[in-house]
């Protein structure tokens, strides 16, 4: 009876340390090419302070996060899903159609972050104005 609990009790902690898992960190040399070609096309070895890997189910999610507060967000493909910087972020990093309609509109706006989600895309600017645009750079409409 005893082995039996201490066997369940260890299968238990197994499940909970592959659940657990989480965002683990990865060095650079051990990213998938094109993520690295890509990360290291916008930024030195240097810039990067941190790299973390997540799995989602079968797919792997990486962030960085650079010296100068930069968070990144790119799937295993090295397509960038996720951009966060507090001061603006770089229009190289943006959808052309999306910076062109800003400029046209909010020609002031600061965008702070951008996110590829499904089939939208999201902005949101230093007022916290959330813009949506569809996958091909439409916009939608605004969430406060």
């Amino acid at each position: 009876m005893k082995r039996l609990a201490i066997v369940a009790m260890l299968m238990s902690l197994l499940c909970l340390g592959v659940n657990a898992r989480g965002k683990q960190p990865i060095a650079l040399k051990d990213l998938p090419e094109p993520v690295k070609k890509e990360i290291l096309k916008n930024f030195t070895q240097e810039q990067i302070q941190l790299i973390t890997a997540e799995k989602e189910f079968r797919n792997y999610e990486y962030t960085f996060m650079m010296a100068d507060g930069t968070k990144l967000e790119y799937d295993k493909r090295a397509q960038l899903r996720k951009i966060k910087k507090l001061e603006g972020v770089d229009e190289k990093f943006l959808p052309k159609v999306i910076v062109e309609y800003i400029k046209a509109t909010l020609p002031n706006a600061i965008v702070t972050e951008y996110e590829r989600e499904g089939m939208s895309q999201k902005v949101e600017l230093s007022d916290k104005m959330e813009l949506v645009f569809n996958r091909k750079g439409k916009f939608l409409r605004i969430e406060d």
